[in-house]
């Protein structure tokens, strides 16, 4: 027992420097947080103009990248032909009317790509009460909000666009739209759930398979490069469905060349680039050995620098803390999820064989390594958390905050899982290791509970990548 204890001690003080040492820099950090979305608008949102209305801006917190059109507005006689462009560096986007708006009401929708290239999109009208004696010209504090209809910072985890966007309002919610947006974060959640499994697949060859259990490595480094398999179909899919969304139900989106190479605006193109690049290197570079599968590193890499890039923390301030923060949540969640996929398959593969007390030595050595990786994943997830949300109420009260305290309340049932192979199970096996014969037949069902609770933890983890993956796509905003 006295080599649990100690894996216990460097564990318990692992937690607490990396504890402390997040809560200083929390403490020294400047707070400021940043979210793209629409600011104001001028006319503002249900305003009403005494005046001929001269042109439509659109202000953003962040610069935008347009998508499509950018922004289309409906009178009353159906769409108004309108010269869209983007100022003060993507900051502003302005609407100039070939002739100025008159008596009427008016309906502006607007698209857009925030710097990580997730698209946003929004709804709002406004009056013009009739012709006066010239064109509105804006006031400079005049400011509005998007109408109930509108998603001011809602960015969607999917790529995809296409020139005709259509005027109808009505057609940015669609049945089409929501199972096209439904598909495009299961696309994105396969190419997550694929990169954790790969990278911790490598991970458990480097420092869980030592000794005897190196014979496993084959098995092990095979899984990864089926992960990279599986990354480029969910890459595939996410684009596919993502410029289907954007196009607002337009199928003929998913096959065109030109819409799928205009969805790749801001930082997406990048984003897809390192992940496929990472996936082809994952799936051409696991070899029978950790050392000879140097590429397959690389590509591991790459896919979780496209990870990063594309989530909340990339328009979130102070940058190098949430990406720090972001970038170590993602390599003790790809090595905790990862792992006990890994671990799961060669308990399988024992069981099978007859072997299955052969699992101590790696047990034990995962069960430490797994403990260090949830201490990160949770440290690192309240990093992230406090960085993103603007006021603790939108936990309870947005999509985002909801999602994200259902996927700690899964976390922590996966903790307690871990928790318990790791101060029960784990000595039970490592008693019958070290030769205690009367603890032979509780070594045997330990070995069994380990088994079986590898399989419970695999599929609540799926359960946690899927919320993960509608997290990255849901609104931060109440």
């Amino acid at each position: 027992m006295r080599r649990t204890s100690r894996s216990g001690t460097v564990v318990i003080r692992a937690a607490v420097g990396v504890l402390a040492a997040l809560v200083l820099a929390l403490w020294c950090a400047p707070s400021a947080t940043a979210h793209t979305r629409l600011e104001s608008s001028a006319p503002a949102a249900g305003s009403t103009s005494d005046a001929p209305v001269a042109e439509v801006t659109l202000r953003f917190t962040l610069p935008v990248s347009l998508l499509g059109e950018g922004m289309v507005i409906d009178g009353p006689e159906g769409a108004v032909v309108a010269d869209v462009a983007a100022a003060e560096d993507g900051l502003v986007v302005v609407a100039t009317p070939s002739e100025a708006l008159t008596a009427g009401d008016y309906t502006v929708t607007w698209t857009a790509a925030a710097q990580d290239g997730h698209p946003l999109e929004g709804t709002f009208g406004f009056i013009v009460a009739g012709a006066g004696a010239g064109p509105s010209e804006p006031a400079p504090g005049d400011t509005g909000t998007p109408s109930a209809g509108a998603s001011p910072g809602a960015g969607h985890d999917m790529s995809g666009m296409d020139h005709d966007m259509g005027h109808e309002p009505s057609a940015m919610d669609s049945p089409v739209t929501d199972a096209a947006a439904t598909v495009a974060r299961l696309g994105s959640a396969v190419t997550l759930w694929s990169g954790l499994v790969a990278a911790g697949a490598l991970a458990f060859a480097a420092f869980v398979l030592r000794g005897r259990d190196e014979a496993d490595a084959p098995v092990v480094l095979r899984l990864a490069r089926w992960a990279g398999v599986l990354i480029l179909g969910g890459l595939a899919v996410r684009v596919l469905a993502g410029s289907v969304f954007v196009a607002h139900g337009d199928l003929a989106a998913a096959v065109s060349p030109a819409a799928i190479a205009d969805s790749l605006t801001g930082t997406t193109l990048r984003e897809v680039g390192l992940q496929a690049a990472g996936a082809v290197a994952l799936a051409v570079g696991a070899r029978r050995t950790l050392r000879g599968s140097w590429l397959a590193v690389i590509g591991a890499v790459l896919v979780g620098a496209g990870h990063v890039l594309g989530g909340h923390s990339n328009t979130v301030e102070p940058r190098w803390l949430v990406v720090s923060a972001d970038v170590a949540h993602l390599a003790a969640a790809a090595t905790w999820v990862g792992g006990v996929v890994s671990m799961g398959l060669l308990l399988r593969a024992r069981h099978r064989d007859g072997y299955d007390l052969d699992a101590a030595l790696m047990a034990a050595r995962f069960s430490v390594v797994a403990a260090l990786s949830v201490t990160v994943v949770g440290v690192a997830g309240v990093v992230l958390a406090v960085g993103i949300i603007d006021r603790p109420e939108q936990l309870w009260q947005s999509t985002w905050g909801l999602l994200l305290l259902a996927k700690v309340g899964v976390v922590l049932v996966v903790g307690a899982i871990g928790a318990y192979n790791h101060f029960r199970v784990v000595p039970r096996l490592t008693a019958r290791r070290r030769g205690v014969v009367r603890h032979a037949g509780r070594s045997r069902v330990a070995g069994s509970m380990l088994l079986r609770s590898a399989g419970r933890e695999t599929t609540l983890m799926v359960v946690i990548v899927l919320l993960t993956a509608w997290l990255v796509a849901a609104s931060v905003q109440t």
